[in-house]
């Protein structure tokens, strides 16, 4: 680990400049300020995550993010896979979303594994379903056509199917999907 001239590790530094959503300026801003960020920060996320340091963890992948990090997408599907509590799944779905088509299968399974607790408004199968619209590669588009059959429950079918731009086709009645 890299240390400042203060004697502080530069992960501890890093991650005090951190406080919500970063742009890719401010992300930079910050790596600029501590190198060590650019070659570590993946491996501090996951540090954090075994951890279970999920403050951390949020703070670290919202520097990540916009620095588009090699190794970032693998260590957030880790963390989302494990189905630790206590972490920002939202956030990390939507992380994701902003990744490749690798991502798609771990979104899928948050989804399923999430549906049964995530009533009434499925909040993280929304996210999961913009996540996949935002990746639009065919996997994710077939999980996002999947998502619309009779067995997930109406609200994430309504939102799936409008995510496709479906939901006429489908015959879907937004009021009783909704409701």
């Amino acid at each position: 680990m890299t240390y400042a001239e203060d004697g502080k590790p530069q992960a501890d530094l890093a991650a005090s400049l951190v406080n919500g959503f970063l742009t890719e300026q401010d992300a930079r801003a910050v790596a600029d300020q501590y190198p060590d960020t650019y070659g570590s920060i993946v491996l501090w996320i996951r540090e954090a995550a075994d951890a279970g340091d999920w403050t951390r963890v949020g703070k670290f992948t919202n520097l990540a993010a916009p620095l588009r990090a090699a190794g970032l997408d693998a260590v957030v599907q880790g963390i989302l896979d494990s189905g630790a509590p206590g972490c920002n799944a939202e956030d990390l779905v939507e992380i994701l979303g902003g990744g490749g088509g690798s991502a798609v299968a771990c979104l899928f399974r948050v989804a399923e594994r999430s549906v049964s607790e995530d009533a009434p408004a499925y909040w993280l199968c929304q996210k999961v379903i913009a996540s996949l619209g935002e990746i639009g590669a065919p996997q994710a588009l077939e999980c996002l056509r999947r998502m619309t059959a009779s067995s997930w429950p109406d609200v994430v079918r309504w939102h799936a199917a409008v995510e496709l731009e479906i939901e006429e086709e489908l015959g879907f009645d937004e009021d009783r999907m909704l409701a």
